[in-house]
């Protein structure tokens, strides 16, 4: 009797639950995105600050004061500029995550605030304060609750080694060291290269910052194993986390550009997708950092290491604690539809048309992604029409592979004439119009385009 009510139990859940995903999917209003406990923030970030000062030298002060108020200045924009998500599905899921990690760790959760970040970036991050971030990127990348687990217990690693304070402080007792200030001074009195030799001192000091980075996410990889064993996940499933990070750095594409275009039987000029080495909505791309400044050990180094700690000293438990695969999946639906919305927030309708693509393959019969992609075909002809392609354009995006399917969609986009883009908006409604809601607006400026 007790496992029949729990089914039923079950059942029930899981359709409210599908349900709520459904109304965050397609939420139109800006609630997800406000953070309710803004001015509770402010004055935990302003107190974290003024322990820290107490703590730190007068001649450098001034200094860290400065670097943290701007930081917080900086978070707190974003958190008023819809730069994180707090819905009522991914946010509850994720945070009961982190917070069993702190609960199973004895970890004070009043010293910490836990944060999703919109953005598409595969990657998770910490401040001095205690705020722990996870992107919606990494949401979507990893497999399982067990590999997220892990990227947060690594991000409290870094808060508990106080790595992000050390290296803020270790640099200003630098900058104010009698030999960095001489060596300052020296320069500035030579006649020629000065602006040269500066920018070189200061390239070493680079150099040195990310070496001590590395350091740090070893470390921070070490603890968090120790913090992750405290869990009730399993550990032998954790290695291969790197091999799904080492594969979304290769930006691997679900739809290719051309495959989109031949499903909805429209022709394209496979020349026309061809990277340029420079586009004409573009500024000339900047040259990139070399190698020996990643901040990050080699994924196949961090994954061998883990892989023999696992091996040498086994974590058996479970891949999923909190909720179970059917709601991840949820989740990472959610957050590929809003991570593509935070696009189209910031007016990158490039980067934007580029994920709509791909979630139309994962889900070809949605009609939001259909309608969205209508429009989106719309609101880049209109800036052709008004010479104003370079606005909603990524200009300085620098590809890293000759077949990334973003800089073709790139070279598209620069390559078609305004009669052309018209054409295909008009093909892929009148291919699509019983999936698509077009709104009036986007209806009549097609038809002025047409005309």
């Amino acid at each position: 009797m007790q496992s029949k009510f729990a089914f039923l139990f079950y059942i029930i859940s899981l359709v409210f639950f599908l349900g709520c995903l459904s109304q965050s999917v397609c939420a139109q209003t800006n609630g997800i995105y406000v953070y309710k406990d803004l001015e509770t923030y402010k004055a935990f970030l302003e107190k974290t600050k003024n322990a820290t000062d107490e703590r730190l030298e007068r001649k450098i002060r001034k200094d860290y004061d400065k670097i943290i108020e701007e930081k917080n200045a900086d978070l707190i924009k974003r958190l008023n500029q819809k730069g994180f998500l707090f819905d009522t599905v991914t946010y509850p899921y994720l945070s009961r995550i982190f917070y069993q990690i702190l609960e199973k760790n004895s970890l004070d959760k009043n010293q910490f605030h836990f944060f999703i970040d919109r953005s598409s970036d595969v990657n998770a991050y910490s401040y001095e304060d205690g705020t722990i971030v996870c992107n919606l990127g990494l949401v979507t990348t990893m497999e399982n609750e067990s590999q997220l687990a892990m990227s947060l217990c690594h991000e409290l690693g870094h808060y508990l080694l106080k790595h992000v304070n050390n290296s803020i402080i270790r640099q200003l007792e630098k900058y104010n060291s009698p030999e960095f200030l001489a060596q300052v001074k020296e320069i500035k009195k030579q006649n020629y290269d000065t602006k040269d030799k500066l920018e070189a001192l200061l390239m070493t000091d680079a150099f040195d910052r990310r070496y001590h980075s590395r350091d740090q996410e070893r470390a921070a990889d070490s603890l968090g194993i120790v913090l992750y064993r405290n869990t009730g996940y399993d550990g032998k499933n954790i290695s291969h986390m790197f091999d799904l990070l080492d594969a979304a750095d290769e930006s691997t594409a679900v739809c290719t550009i051309q495959n989109f275009f031949k499903q909805e039987s429209i022709n394209i000029n496979e020349d026309m997708l061809k990277p340029p080495k420079r586009m004409s909505f573009g500024s000339a791309a900047k040259k990139e950092i070399v190698d020996s400044l990643k901040t990050h050990p080699d994924c196949s180094q961090r994954r061998m290491a883990m892989q023999f700690c696992f091996s040498k000293n086994p974590k058996h438990g479970a891949d999923f604690v909190i909720g179970n695969e059917q709601q991840l999946s949820a989740i990472k639906k959610i957050a590929l539809f809003d991570k593509a919305a935070y696009s189209k927030d910031n007016n990158n309708l490039g980067f934007y048309f580029y994920q709509l693509i791909q979630n139309n393959s994962l889900f070809p019969s949605d009609k939001h992604v259909k309608s969205e992609i209508f429009d989106t075909m719309v609101s880049i002809c209109s800036h052709q029409k008004s010479h104003t392609l370079y606005a909603i354009v990524n200009n300085q995006y620098i590809s890293k592979n000759d077949n990334d399917e973003y800089n073709k969609l790139l070279k598209l986009l620069d390559n078609l004439s305004l009669k052309e883009m018209t054409q295909i908006a008009t093909s892929y409604y009148q291919n699509n119009k019983s999936l698509i809601t077009a709104s009036s607006e986007a209806i009549n400026n097609l038809n002025k385009l047409k005309n």
